[in-house]
């Protein structure tokens, strides 16, 4: 009964026809007339809007369905705006008919096929990404008796700004009682310990366990990972799997590649039922992440299922391994192991990626109180814990930026070489670890410290906004808390005259400002004058602006509670930039322009 249900209602119905044939058969499917009814619960917009999206914060977790059985699950897709590594730490949990423990407890990147918290397009026929790894979809059939619950909950740093999600769904009016329920769960061994086994091993007591559970069922599926701790072939390991409680193997591999079906190592390849999502060679710190399928071949089991992998041959090797198993079985689920914290999860650039944004929260506030010296510690504390962490730059542009909002204008102009040094790289990691935004800004502000006449204007706001140079518009920009730039191609010694034109229509909003020049940094405080009323010559040098409130300061850029959108290379300046966010003093009203101004001096 169990594979009849399949063969009629799911992507099943090629448990046994041959490739060429399977397109075919699945159409002809099409033509049966249906038992069920189609629904879907998706992130669309209740008030008819274009908001069709969730926001997700650190911590939380979101209900994204609840479901009436009987039914089946048949697709899901999600796209997903957010920090980097976020597909590591945001959890995906499935529950059947009222359960407590989960049937799928797995990081969500890794569930669709893409380890590390890294991004992949592949297409595989239960599995599908695209949009250069954004767009997730899954076509596993999950049919359920009583209920079912998906939940996401989210163990990153900063809010996710944007989850959009589908899941489609069939109801029906009855399924069958034998009906199997999906399973997945995760595992990892960071590092996977060494064992000295005389290059002999039987029994796999200590190979890498993949899953372990009592039922009756069917396994389908696994997704590996893994990051390279010494150089050399990590995969010589052989699969073994334990059916029903026998303490030799059942079925035993012939090493980690030809699990999953490729050869002589592996390299990037996507294929219905097997690939590699990620493939980076095999030096120390390359990582890799692989997919088999078992449709065509799953592995049964009436009593009990125990599935497991050499690490390297009978386990020499000691590697970091990330996995997640798929399987279907009877009700109840067994109790998955506890999750690793998010830290422990996250590759070695994804710790670095995490150092940073806690070093960059600290160094904001000491940026508010003015201690500069605190910030240089913190990131030379850094520095120090990590011989990587300023392998592309990031913390030597951090410095320059630092150096010259000190006035140590030298010391500034070596630490933007640097940055400019070790962000000039082409590497498979250099985007990943943002080089080619650290190369961006390094090399816009070198030059303007090596006596140019060049400055940078660095500028957000919640509203679209206008500036003005010595009364002469330079640029306009978006609104929306993105970060804009403005070149000043020739700025003089001397006194010059900053203003800004602000539509404010949303209510109270902020506005953040940073002048770079020659002589440091001016950025925006309390020291700016604001208005809410326009005056002939407002934005000239020579106007009198005593009667002008003084600005008040409402928050740091990149913290809360003002928060910048990921844009391009903008996201990546926010922590950098530090500035605070000043508006009017009565600026609560909506529909309201307001008018900054303020006096810089260059040497």
């Amino acid at each position: 009964m169990f594979f009849r249900t399949l063969f009629i209602s799911t992507i099943f119905v090629f448990l046994a026809t041959p490739v060429f044939c399977q397109t075919s058969t699945i159409l002809e499917g099409l033509a049966s007339a249906p038992d069920f009814e189609t629904h879907r619960i998706s992130s669309y917009d209740r008030t008819g809007g274009n908001n069709d999206r969730l926001n997700i914060k650190p911590g939380e977790t979101k209900v994204l369905a609840e479901i009436e059985g009987p039914g089946a699950i048949t697709h899901i897709w999600n796209t997903i705006d957010g920090e980097n590594y976020y597909s590591r730490m945001l959890i995906l949990r499935f529950y059947w008919d009222g359960q407590e423990i989960p049937s799928i407890e797995v990081p969500l990147g890794d569930f669709f096929g893409v380890g590390h918290g890294l991004q992949r397009a592949f297409h595989s026929l239960p599995v599908a990404v695209s949009s250069d790894g954004r767009a997730r979809n899954c076509y596993w059939y999950m049919p359920f008796q009583k209920s079912a619950k998906v939940t996401i909950t989210h163990e990153g740093f900063e809010t996710l700004r944007a989850f959009y999600y589908y899941i489609d769904y069939r109801k029906y009016k009855t399924l069958p009682p034998d009906q199997l329920y999906f399973h997945a769960q995760y595992r990892q061994a960071t590092p996977n310990p060494k064992v000295e086994l005389g290059g002999k091993n039987v029994n796999g007591q200590s190979n890498y366990l993949l899953m372990e559970t009592k039922g009756q069922g069917l396994y389908v599926g696994t997704v590996l990972s893994a990051q390279i701790n010494r150089n050399g072939w990590f995969g010589e390991g052989d699969d073994m799997f334990f059916v029903d409680g026998v303490e030799t193997p059942t079925m035993t591999g012939t090493g980690t590649e030809d699990y999953f079906n490729d050869a002589w190592g592996f390299r990037e390849f996507d294929y219905p039922y097997h690939g590699v999502t990620l493939w980076e060679g095999y030096d120390k710190g390359a990582r890799v992440t692989a997919y088999k399928w078992h449709i065509h071949d799953p592995i049964a089991f009436t009593k009990s299922l125990r599935a497991s992998i050499e690490h390297g041959h009978a386990n020499d090797r000691e590697d970091d391994w990330y996995s997640v198993a798929y399987w279907y079985q009877t009700l109840p689920s067994p109790k998955p192991p506890a999750l690793a914290n998010v830290m422990d999860r996250l590759p070695d650039e994804g710790r670095l990626f995490a150092s940073r944004v806690f070093a960059n929260q600290g160094i904001a506030l000491d940026l508010q109180n003015e201690r500069y010296e605190d910030a240089l510690n913190r990131i030379e504390e850094c520095v120090k814990a990590d011989e990587r962490a300023d392998e592309y730059g990031f913390w030597s542009m951090r410095k320059g930026f630092l150096f010259k909002q000190m006035g140590k204008l030298d010391e500034a102009k070596a630490a933007f070489a640097s940055a400019i040094e070790k962000s000039e790289t082409e590497d498979q990691k250099s985007n990943e670890c943002d080089a080619p935004y650290i190369l961006w800004a390094a090399k816009e502000e070198l030059p303007i410290l090596e006596k140019k006449r060049s400055a940078r204007i660095y500028a957000s706001s919640d509203d679209p906004y206008e500036i003005f140079l010595d009364g002469k518009s330079i640029g306009e920009g978006r609104g929306g808390q993105r970060v804009d730039d403005f070149l000043i191609e020739k700025l003089g010694k001397g006194t010059h005259l900053l203003a800004i034109k602000c539509t404010n229509k949303s209510g109270r909003a902020g506005l953040s400002i940073l002048i770079s020049h020659r002589g440091g940094l001016d950025s925006a405080d309390a020291s700016w004058k604001v208005t809410s009323k326009e005056e002939e010559q407002w934005n000239e040098r020579k106007f009198d602006d005593s009667k002008w409130s003084d600005a008040e300061e409402i928050g740091i850029l990149g913290q809360a509670p003002w928060r910048t959108e990921r844009l391009d290379r903008f996201y990546f300046m926010a922590p950098v930039l530090s500035t605070k966010v000043i508006w009017s003093p009565d600026g609560a009203k909506s529909e309201q322009t307001v008018y900054f101004r303020k006096s810089f001096r260059v040497r």
